[in-house]
Parts: C-alpha cells; structure tokens; sequence
C-alpha cells in the first residue's frame, strides 16, 4: 500500500467505446489528485487520452483487453451476451485476462479501485481487500443478486437472457474452481462494491429499482471551450455527432438549412465532411469541447444519446433529440420519448426529416422544458458531481 500520508486509487476503463469513459475517469482523477491523492488510470484506449490528462501528474497505464472481434448471428441481448464477445467464451483467454489484471494491480498497489466499465478487473479483485467503487450510467452495472436486464428494445419472456447468462457463469466459475475461490451465483455479485455512482437520474437507469446506487446529476467541465454562439435572434442547437452514423451527410445538411444558430462537435469527422456547410449559422469543430457550458445556452440538443451528454443536457434545461447508433442509446432514446424530456429520430433517409424535426422540437421547446423541471424536481440542489461524490466517499474512509 503507498505511504500513510498519500492513499493510491487506481481508476479503471476496460469495455465499450466512447469518449465518456475517458471523460468521467479524466474528472474523478484530477479531483483526487488536488485532494493529494496518488492517481494511476488504467484505459482501455490511450489513444484519444491526452487532452483529458494533459497537464496533470495522473500516471496513465494500458488496461488488459480481449482484442479479437468475434460477433454474434443475431442482436445483443443482454450483458451476458457482451461479455461472450470480450474473452468470456473459454476458461483459458478468461484466466490470462484475470491474471493480468492482478499484476497490474500488484504494481500499482491501491487502496481504492475505481471501475468503469470493468467487469474482468471486477472478477479478478472480487477478493481482494480494498476499497471498490463502481461508476457508470446504469446500463452496465446490474444491481448485486439480481437478474440482468433484458437489453432488447422489446423485452422477451423466453428465456434468453437466463441461458445466457449460466452460459458465462459457468466460465468464469471454471476459472474460479481452478484458482480455489468461491463460485458465483449470479453475474450481478461481480458488482458487490462499496458504493455505485450513477451519472444519471433514475429515471434513465435501466436498474430504476436499485437501493445501492447514488446519482450524480452535476457537471462538470474537463476541457476548454473557444466556440460561441455567432448569430443573434436565433434559436440555438448544439449537435454533438458521430461520423459513423449511417445518415450522417443527410443529419449534417438537415441541421445546417434548419432556422437555428447551430455548432456542431464532430470529433474525427473526416475532412470535407462538414466544410460546405459552414455559415454563419452553423459552426463546426473536430476538437472536444466544454459541452455542458454550451448547453447552458442552447434550446435543443441534438446527439446520439450517450448517457453523459443527455444528463447534461437535461440538467441545463435543454430538449434532446436522440439518434441512435447503438443498443444503449436506443434505449436511451426510448425513454427520453416516454419521458416527454425530448424525441428520438431514426433511419433518416433526407435532410428533409431532420430539419423538420427540429423545428418542431424547438418550437416546442416550453412544452420539453416543463417535463425536464418535473423529471428533476425530486433531485436536490445543487446537484453533486461524480468527482465530489469519490471524493466525499474518500473523505468518509479515511478522513483526508
């Protein structure tokens, strides 16, 4: 363990795709480092890390990840069912993974890990004595005992889910025999932790039930922003979109014609993709921004609906509109429709759709806002940020 007067937290980030893990994990290390704290991060992507790190003294580490692409014949259906695709399918790959992780942790030797996203770091420490905390949005983090949850747009009662599920127990639990430690009963128990942090109302988790859980509905800017809106007398759209999704030429051209202020953030957007468009009504950058300081300002937000920037949205009081590229973010989508707090458009064919759509949303934006209000309305002001949250938690152990 570090020295007395200097605790260690190692940060962890092993699956999934998005800027968000990065961002989340960026925040909560700075925190703890001006709090005096030793900060390692281990990331699954290096890659797209320095201008979240760059400047601190956080020791950033490669993560162990499963790197080849094996696919399923059908949809993803639930966690179970991912896990199958990242090293789940054997005892042996699963092993080398556990050990992995134990020899990163080995170096490091922390006294509190931090998992985001990280099942395979959770299975490997399940016995170590450390203090464990697990962040996320809720769709990955099944409550401890309890069934995973159907991952389908359209809930099935046929069993699914459970076979699944016994399928990757009985590997992990093979990897566990060898090693002489207890078996699991449910893949749930990998999430028996001291505390989960949800970055989102309740509403938006896919576990609403769950009593272990505090949500952190705060903001909080981890890079600088230069852009601002340009035109006046304007209803302002901020886009936050990803390049990969099927309708992008025909999103962009829809945004850029409709009667709006629009800056739009389109990391590794390839070039000549967005220069056409460029006006003074619709800005455009590559680079990553202070999204919730522009949110503040606008009238709708358009994205993808990854967990982060849809909190962010709704807590400054912004309309979503939701265009899905994956699982989560079509569930995401879902209930943001059911919540009234925004809509969700999919298979864009013309720039037409888009540009209708948000027109619409943003003359009806009082009506978006008002549901918004009532949806945060049991949450206490002012609201506490992710970071603050480890940060009291830290305090509450420790005393620092």
């Amino acid at each position: 363990m570090a020295a007395r007067n200097q605790r260690t937290v190692l940060c962890t980030w092993e699956v999934g795709g998005e800027l968000g893990h990065i961002s989340r994990l960026s925040a909560i290390a700075k925190t703890l480092e001006k709090a005096g704290y030793r900060v390692f991060v281990a990331l699954k992507d290096l890659s797209r890390a320095y201008v979240f790190f760059s400047g601190s003294n956080v020791t950033l580490m490669q993560a162990p990840v499963w790197l080849p692409k094996i696919s399923m014949q059908r949809p993803i259906a639930c966690q179970a069912d991912s896990l199958l695709l990242l090293g789940y399918l054997e005892p042996d790959p699963l092993e080398c993974l556990l050990l992995a992780w134990r020899a990163l942790v080995e170096a490091v030797r922390p006294d509190m890990v931090i998992f985001d996203c990280s099942p395979t770091a959770l299975l490997a420490l399940r016995s170590y004595d450390m203090a464990k905390l697990v962040v996320g949005t809720g769709f990955a983090e099944p409550v401890p005992g309890a069934p995973l949850a159907d991952w389908r747009p359209v809930p099935q009662d046929d069993g699914l889910v459970v076979r699944q599920e016994n399928r990757v127990l009985s590997v992990i639990n093979q990897v566990l025999q060898r090693r002489g430690e207890p078996s699991l009963c449910h893949l749930s128990d990998l999430f028996q932790v001291d505390a989960t942090l949800i970055s989102n109302p309740r509403e938006l988790d896919i576990y609403p039930l769950r009593s272990n859980g505090r949500y952190c509905l705060g903001t909080a800017a981890t890079v600088s922003n230069p852009l601002s809106f340009s035109a006046e007398g304007m209803p302002r759209i901020v886009a936050y979109l990803k390049h990969g999704h099927p309708g992008f030429a025909q999103l962009v051209a829809g945004l850029a014609q409709a009667h709006a202020n629009v800056i739009a953030i389109c990391p590794q957007a390839p070039p000549g993709s967005l220069e056409q468009w460029q006006s003074p009504q619709f800005q455009f950058t590559r680079e990553v921004v202070d999204l919730p300081t522009l949110l503040a300002q606008a009238d709708l937000f358009v994205g993808h609906g990854n967990s982060g920037s849809v909190r962010e949205s709704l807590v400054a009081g912004t309309p979503v509109l939701v265009l899905p590229i994956q699982l989560e973010q079509l569930l995401t989508g879902q209930r943001i429709q059911a919540l009234r707090v925004g809509q969700m458009l999919q298979g864009i064919q013309e720039a037409r759709a888009v540009t209708e759509t948000v027109e619409k949303m943003l003359r009806e934006r009082e009506t978006y806002r008002d549901a918004i209000q009532h949806l945060l309305q049991p949450y206490a002001k002012p609201y506490i940020t992710m970071p603050e949250a480890v940060l009291e938690f830290c305090t509450e152990r420790w005393g620092q």
